[in-house]
């Protein structure tokens, strides 16, 4: 079970132990996001641009793709 805190600070905790290591604050923004928005398809394209608007769209879906990987390792199986 994934549970997330977004007052008095980002917190989230997967099966009760804390989740750590997030490669940036747009990280657990793009957690924050995904979970609260649960079931809904976005485009790569929409996320990068909400996450790094001030970023080349180049450099905006490298960033994506890379805090994608890190929520994958930090979920596992659960990122699936």
């Amino acid at each position: 079970m994934l549970a997330l805190s977004f007052l008095g600070g980002f917190q989230a905790h997967l099966d009760g132990r804390p989740l750590t290591h997030f490669r940036s604050a747009n990280t657990q923004a793009l957690l924050a996001y995904l979970a609260l928005h649960a079931g809904r398809v976005f485009a790569r394209e929409t996320l990068a641009a909400l996450l790094w608007p001030e970023d080349s769209e180049t450099v905006a879906r490298n960033n994506l793709r890379q805090s994608l990987h890190t929520l994958r390792t930090l979920l596992g199986d659960q990122a699936r």
